[in-house]
Parts: C-alpha cells; structure tokens; sequence
C-alpha cells in the first residue's frame, strides 16, 4: 500500500519519509528526485527552462506512474494544485503534514527552491493560496516536534492496532501498537511532559510531571498525595503511568504506599522503562541525592507497551534501551537477534524493536519470577551496573550508555580468560556513542563513586556478575578497593 506525504516545502516530508521507510522497511520515493531523473535536470532549471505548467505536468504523469508501489512517497508542495492530483491522492492514504510558516522560514533553504527565489516571506502567499487545498486531506500537526517525534505520530496514523500477550506467570504484560489510544477516556493520567507533548491528544485532563529524575523526589511525592487526596481517590480506583522509567518508578512507589496500595496500570514509553523499568515491580523514589533509596516492591495490575513510542525518542535514550536489552540476551545466551541486525537497529526497524521487546522482556520476567524480591538470582541483572553506575555518577552520562560502557569495563577487569568477549565488545561499540569512549576519568575520584554503590556490604564487598561465556554470568563477591582500575 503507497503511503503518500503532502505539505508546504520544508515540513519534512522528504526527511521524515526517508525515516519512516527504514522503520516500516518499506521503498521510499520522492517526486522531486524521480522528476529530476526523468528530466536530467534540477527542479530550478525545468522551472526556468520550461515553466512552472510543464512541470506540473510531469508531476502529476510521475504521481500515477508509482500508483502501485508499496512505498512512502514524498511529494512536491505544489502537488495538491491540480485536480486531478487532488483526486489521485485521495484514492489513497495521504497525510498532510503540517508546520506553521514561522517555523518553515527557520528551517528552509531557499536552493533549489524557484517558488522563493524573491525571499522566504513568499511562503506567506503560497501558504494563504494552498491552504484550503491541503485541508482536504488528514492533517497531521508536527510543530516544535523533532524527526523522530513526527516519524512516531505520523506510524499513529499509518498502522493499525494490534495487540499480543507476552505470557508468563508473574506479571501482566502486553504488547499493542497504538497502545496509547485506550487512554482517551481514562482517568487518573500521570505524563511525562515530553510524551503529552506528542501524544496530548490521546490524554483527558491528565497529570503532567516534568521529565527525568528530577521528579522522583519527596517534594513532588507529597504534591501528588494531595493531588489524590483532593479528588478524592480510593483503593478502587486505578492510577495511570505513561511516561519512562522514572513515571513508572513514582507512581508506581505511589500506588504501593497511598492508601496502602491503589492499582496502578503502566504505559511505558521508552526502550528502556518496557524492557526494564517496567518489569519485575520494583518503585522507588531518590532521597538526598541517593537514586532510588527509598522503594517497594509492587506489581502494576498490567503494563502495555506500545512499541511506535520506541521511535520517538531521541538517539541516546533509544540506544539505552538496546543496551539494556542487549544485556539480558548475555545472560540468557542468546545475542544473534543483536548482532545479526545491526543496520536495523540503528535505523530503529520497527520488527525488529519488537522482537527485541518480546525476547527482552521475556528473559526479564523469567529471571525475576525466581527471585521477586531481589535476594540472589535477579543480581545477574546487575551486569554492567557496578562500574556502570560509578561512570553515570562521574559523568553525568545517561543511565543506559552508562551501563553499556559498564559492560565493557567489567569484561576487560573481570573475563580475561573468556575469549568471545570481543563479539560483544564490538556490538556495543558499534551502536555507543564516541563520547562514552572519549571520556577521561580521574581514578581517585572514580573509586569515590564506585563506594557509595549501595549494594557494597560493610566489608567493602559487592556480588557482581562476571560473564565466564555467553548466557554463563556468575556472581563474584569481591571487593571493591582492591580493584585493579588504572586501566579504566
């Protein structure tokens, strides 16, 4: 089925359409490039050599030559002039997408643009003359979104829902494209202010929390009691997470404590809070600085992961989710669903990001269902993190890309003798940012990260998983000062 993308020059539709064939892994076109191809010129010298007319009607002989391809085709602005491109296009899925001129001008280069060879102000009057005619179709608002942000609302509109149950005995977990749209008539709705920026419209009247740890705090935690508390909430009623793992962590410590213990139900949004955060029932909330020292145990009535939110995060809040999930397929063994799609990953393969989802949050629920409340087995999960969590400290780097360098670290101290370290190495290189490479670390103020690990016992001791071989991690107590880490 072509997918056909229309709307004034600069809102994206070639950019974004590149983007959404790599996630839907479907061909892509553009007009303008197959225009050119046909003519052997750019679109400047067709309008100066031959007019604006004759190019319309290549436009719109190219608009029916492609009618029967599977693609994401991105089209000219102009293509909605004719009528019978109007009527074309509506035999079809056609999106509108729309930025408001402001933020056009800012974007635009005027090259190879004829129609603004007297200026970016011409957009007003192209603008005031085309308006009417993309209003015909379904308009999709992108203002102030970034690429992915738009490429993930506009799979809202593309797809269909569809929902599959991840089975396992220990917690409710489903997975739904477009999960977000059971939300239009909830109540209770807890949102990160990044995810209702996005998606405002799939939420009534809901509580916006702002974005990252700085919302998991005691000031905040007592707001949100009296916010319950004035609307009268009881334990029949259901509190709703949507956001990453630091919504689902505080409403989660929130549901286990208020009235000792409301339902809550999560929407996890990122990678990292669906293979992660959102599984196993850990809540907590920080306290002086200390992440997440005050918690519970709490299990979410049920967690839906709606896979099309993965697309519009940013690149490192993605990649901390591949990281996460790429270190469970090291504990279960197998890393072929990682290795083997590299390319795929990047470009945020939306079959792919589901069947990591599936794998992931499988292995997950199988590990914590033996060890519900962390005392042995659930430490494996912890691979990475002991040096991982001193680096975020030190650095101020994401938890996630962290851990990925965690991973590496430990294999280099820890797994000398383990020969296939390398596959794993060079996956984690592959997909880190340089950054995490190029950091340079002060080893005495390291180690004074490194200690205030809150798993390290009075002894200075801490159990960390050590890999022996792929899907063989061992806890090895050792302890902390005598780390050998001048080679860090």
């Amino acid at each position: 089925m072509p997918i056909y993308l229309i709307g004034m020059m600069g809102s994206g539709k070639t950019t974004i359409g590149k983007i959404l064939s790599d996630i839907l892994n479907k061909k892509f076109i553009d007009i303008d490039e197959e225009i050119e191809k046909d003519q052997n010129m750019k679109i400047n010298e067709i309008f100066s050599k031959k007019g604006e007319e004759y190019f319309r009607g290549i436009e719109s002989r190219i608009l029916e030559k492609i009618e029967n391809e599977n693609a994401i085709i991105s089209t000219g602005g102009g293509v909605i002039l004719k009528d019978k491109n109007r009527i074309f296009l509506k035999k079809h899925k056609t999106l509108f997408l729309y930025v408001p001129i402001k933020e056009l001008i800012k974007r635009i280069e005027i090259e190879n643009r004829p129609l603004l060879k007297s200026g970016k102000d011409k957009l007003y009057e192209i603008w005031e003359e085309r308006k009417s005619l993309y209003e015909q179709f379904e308009k999709i608002n992108l203002s102030h979104l970034s690429i992915y942000e738009s490429a993930a609302k506009i799979l809202y509109k593309i797809l269909d829902s569809k929902e599959e149950v991840i089975k396992n005995d220990f917690q409710n977990v489903i997975l739904k494209i477009k999960g977000l749209e059971d939300l239009k008539n909830k109540k209770n709705i807890f949102v990160s202010n990044s995810v209702n920026r996005i998606y405002g419209e799939y939420f009534n009247n809901p509580y916006i929390l702002s974005d990252g740890e700085i919302i998991k705090n005691y000031d905040n935690l007592k707001n949100i009691y009296r916010y319950l508390i004035k609307k009268e909430i009881n334990r029949s009623d259901t509190l709703i997470a949507v956001g990453g793992g630091t919504v689902t962590d505080l409403i989660g410590y929130v549901g286990a404590t208020y009235k000792r213990g409301v339902k809550t139900i999560f929407y996890p949004t990122t990678l990292l809070s669906q293979v992660d955060a959102s599984i196993g029932g850990k809540n907590a909330v920080d306290f002086d600085n200390i992440k997440n020292a005050i918690g519970t145990f709490y299990i979410p009535e049920k967690v839906i992961i709606d896979p099309l939110t993965i697309i519009s995060q940013s690149d490192e809040n993605y990649l901390e989710g591949i990281v996460e999930a790429f270190k469970v397929s090291l504990i279960d063994g197998d890393i072929n669903l990682f290795i083997n799609n590299v390319d795929k990953i990047i470009k945020r393969d939306l079959n792919i990001i589901i069947e990591i989802i599936k794998y992931s949050t499988k292995i997950k629920l199988d590990i914590v269902s033996k060890d519900p409340y962390d005392n042995n087995i659930r430490e494996v999960l912890n691979l990475g993190h002991t040096l991982g969590h001193a680096f975020e400290s030190y650095t101020g780097i994401s938890h996630g890309l962290s851990v990925g360098w965690g991973i590496i670290k430990e294999l280099e101290l820890f797994s000398k003798e383990f020969k296939g370290k390398n596959i794993i190495i060079d996956f984690l290189k592959s997909i880190l940012p340089n950054i995490i490479f190029n950091t340079n670390i002060n080893k005495k103020k390291f180690m004074e990260y490194l200690l205030q690990d809150k798993k390290i016992t009075s002894k200075g001791k801490i159990d960390v998983p050590i890999i022996e071989k792929i899907g063989n991690i061992k806890l090895k107590n050792i302890n902390i000062k005598d780390l050998d880490i001048e080679n860090i």
